[in-house]
């Protein structure tokens, strides 16, 4: 479930959750390739400048702490993360 607030300007992700393919999805919207598979369950996803591993253990969902991690590492905002799951 998504609850989005605007507060002074700035964008909230509280309670969001997502699962692994639908981030993957996310990614490679945003121009994010395949690039390996570190172990059993790491697939790495590069756009050329930064890598981000993405965990795939069956249909556990990625809590908000975790998503926030990605976005950081691939300087993703979270208004583009918002807007890509409004549709």
């Amino acid at each position: 479930m998504i609850y989005s607030i605007l507060d002074l300007g700035e964008v909230s992700i509280l309670g969001l959750t997502m699962k692994p393919r639908e981030m993957i999805k996310f990614l490679e919207s945003k121009n994010y390739k395949f690039l390996r598979v570190k172990g059993t369950s790491h697939h790495i996803y590069s756009n050329g400048i930064h890598s981000v591993p993405i965990p795939i253990h069956g249909s556990k969902d990625f809590g908000v702490d975790f998503i926030m991690m990605i976005l950081r590492e691939t300087g993703i905002s979270k208004s583009d993360l918002l807007d890509y799951l409004k549709g």
